[in-house]
């Protein structure tokens, strides 16, 4: 006999609009607004929208349950067996396009693989593997992305006062101009303030391309037509596209994850670091005293867990988003129809400590020498076949970034919140508040 899933109270619905859904909607889901996230950090809405869904898991889970969004009654799923089913289940039954994410994104990538059906899914996933070689150890463009990331850490490092999120986010914009588009737009900063404020535009849901997004695409495909080799533009004419495939506009979701997401996981990275030093020490012995090779860098796995751990413990993502493109029937009989909307927690699902030992504090060892990396309850990067086929490139440019910097100096934390590894760590971290310096040898 199929079981219905629980339903939280209106109320309750109400409490999760105005705790959680809410808060990521006014920072901006798509282009973040410094002022407001600062604000919302203060409250702070990402510990107090925690404890609530807590609350609600431990009153109606693990099963998935039934939460009002809005005005849309929306299945919030929670446990890493149902996750596994979602993600797993992508993108059919479980689309990655509902509505919210589909009309924002509409704006500035109206063609993304992360909204598509299909055989237009299919389509462009098979261009982004062949540009992008996920699950090989190492990129083909591997050491050029590694001469350049070392180039751009140099400068940071160069720069007068502590380093702050705006520097680094400048230097990554540049590095990813150069490791998506190559050299000749290593300056077009125009590029990137074009994309902001598309992204910007999205930040309203319009359903469209926003004012500006065709000249934007014009301006990418300029650089498709004359690639560079030594970046990805000049993997693209092996790479299998069609007409439908719209190469520059896959070329989008690169530029900003790399450029805007990765220097965020980034930042905080480094914080942690600083706060941290008995993994600091293990970073440089890792990396060891020569010059880092490629090699080098592609084997510091505990480098790789200190980023992958600031991404696990603040999200950039806190909540994703599924929709069904046809019915289903859940493990206890339970039918949900084509149209239902589901929500899967990511802030609460990676700091769940109920099922995670080191939930609240900072545990690289767990993606190094852990099972961390096969959890279905982390999803930065999701799973299944819509797990990120970028995500091998962004921890090697980080790792590349962060062992360069850490070679010659020491990390300080100046500004930001409390790190400590003797207390848990915060559900919220305002990269734009903070500061880190450098203690140089």
């Amino acid at each position: 006999m199929a079981l219905d899933f629980k339903h939280a109270s209106i109320v309750e619905g109400v409490r999760f609009t105005a705790q959680v859904a809410l808060p990521n909607v006014v920072q901006g889901l798509f282009r973040r607004r410094e002022a407001v996230v600062s604000a919302v950090d203060k409250i702070p809405a990402d510990g107090l929208g925690f404890r609530f869904v807590e609350g609600l898991v431990a009153k109606y889970g693990p099963d998935p349950f039934w939460v009002r969004v809005g005005s849309e009654e929306t299945l919030l799923v929670t446990h890493p067996d149902d996750i596994q089913i979602v993600l797993g289940g992508s993108p059919d039954p479980f689309a990655p396009d509902p509505e919210a994410k589909r009309k924002g994104m509409s704006a500035f990538q109206p063609t993304a693989l992360s909204i598509s059906r299909g055989d237009l899914w299919r389509d462009r996933r098979a261009f982004a593997d062949a540009v992008l070689h996920p699950g090989s150890p190492l990129h083909p463009l591997a050491a050029s992305f590694a001469a350049i990331a070392a180039e751009e850490a140099d400068a940071l490092l160069a720069a007068d006062g502590p380093l702050r999120f705006d520097a680094l986010n400048a230097a990554f914009q540049r590095l990813t101009r150069r490791v998506v588009l190559g050299a000749a737009a290593a300056d077009d900063t125009g590029l990137t303030e074009q994309l902001g404020e598309l992204m910007a535009a999205g930040n309203k849901m319009p359903g469209r391309p926003a004012p500006g997004y065709d000249a934007f695409h014009e301006r990418l495909a300029s650089y498709v037509a004359d690639p560079d080799p030594d970046a990805l533009t000049g993997l693209v004419a092996a790479a299998p596209a069609t007409d439908d495939t719209d190469v520059p506009g896959q070329l989008i979701h690169w530029l900003f994850a790399m450029g805007d997401t990765l220097p965020t996981n980034l930042f905080r990275a480094l914080a942690l670091l600083a706060t941290h030093p008995d993994a600091l020490d293990r970073v440089r012995a890792e990396l060891g005293d020569g010059p880092a090779t490629v090699e080098t860098i592609a084997g510091a796995s505990y480098l790789a867990g200190c980023v992958l751990e600031a991404m696990r413990l603040w999200p950039t993502t806190s909540l994703f988003g599924r929709v069904q493109a046809a019915e289903h029937r859940w493990v206890n009989g339970q039918k949900t129809p084509e149209g239902t909307q589901l929500l899967i927690p990511n802030l609460f699902n990676h700091r769940n400590s109920a099922r995670i030992p080191y939930a609240d504090r900072f545990a690289p060892e767990e993606w190094s020498e852990g099972t961390a990396g096969d959890d279905w309850s982390f999803n930065f990067f999701s799973h299944g076949p819509q797990g990120c086929p970028g995500a091998g490139l962004s921890i090697f440019l980080g790792q590349a970034v962060l062992g360069r910097l850490l070679a010659t100096a020491t990390p300080t934390l100046e500004a930001g919140p409390r790190l400590s590894g003797d207390a848990d760590l915060p559900y919220g971290f305002d990269v734009y508040s903070s500061a880190i310096g450098w203690l140089t040898s």
